[in-house]
């Protein structure tokens, strides 16, 4: 726009002398006159009416600011990468959920053997109306497991192989558990997978859809799963 007006003011001063003259067109004086005021009009608005850039707007489709529209924009901006498995959050699966939950179980049991902690944290992952803890249920659960503990002094689990998922709330894995003989202290150990006895046996965790535990059992692996209902 600058270099317009730049440009009309040269013509301007160069047929200023002309415009005296009787033999200047006439047409040519009220054509330069029109463009003289419309390069003075555009100027004036981009003097009160700044491009974007100057003012470091950003395009409008960027400042939507209400909840439904942002949203609206973050899932097309997501949707367009789907391929990129790199910049897509990894969520965990109900699986791995499940396996971990075992772990957990198994960690707190070996801090209560451990005398680290009290057998609560177990308690605390089991449905407290339906869970049937290795046979244990309602009000025996707390005070079976307890006394169970207190005759196997250190008792200590070991999982030998990472927990498997064999149904949509069930886990279970072999294992290997220590304590000590509470007459003489002498270390004790079972294992549930022992070819020369011979034993093929799991822990298996049954959840219900909350994540709490329903059933804890001992099992041999040839059983056809019972999966919980809860």
């Amino acid at each position: 726009l600058s270099r317009i007006l730049f440009s009309v003011l040269k013509q301007l001063v160069a047929y200023s002398k002309n415009i005296a003259s009787p033999i200047f067109p006439m047409q040519h004086s009220s054509s330069l006159l029109r463009l003289s005021t419309i390069s003075w009009v555009c100027m004036s608005r981009s003097l009160a009416f700044p491009p974007a850039y100057y003012l470091n707007i950003k395009p409008a489709l960027a400042t939507i600011t209400t909840a439904s529209k942002h949203t609206e924009l973050v899932y097309h901006a997501t949707s367009r990468n789907d391929e990129n498995a790199d910049i897509i959050p990894n969520f965990i699966s109900e699986s791995q959920l499940l396996c971990d939950k075992a772990k957990t179980f198994v960690q707190y049991k070996n801090a209560a053997g451990r005398g680290d902690a009290s057998l609560d944290p177990v308690f605390d992952m089991c449905c407290p109306t339906t869970v049937d803890l290795y046979g244990l249920r309602g009000d025996n659960v707390r005070s079976g497991l307890t006394s169970f503990f207190d005759g196997h002094p250190e008792l200590h689990h070991e999982m030998t192989e990472e927990p498997t998922l064999i149904g949509p709330l069930t886990v279970q894995y072999p294992f290997i558990k220590t304590w000590r003989k509470a007459e003489d202290g002498e270390i004790q150990q079972w294992s549930s997978i022992d070819a020369s006895k011979p034993r093929n046996k799991m822990e298996r965790l049954d959840f219900n859809k909350g994540g709490l535990l329903t059933r804890v059992s001992i099992v041999e692996v040839t059983e056809i799963t019972a999966l919980s209902s809860d």
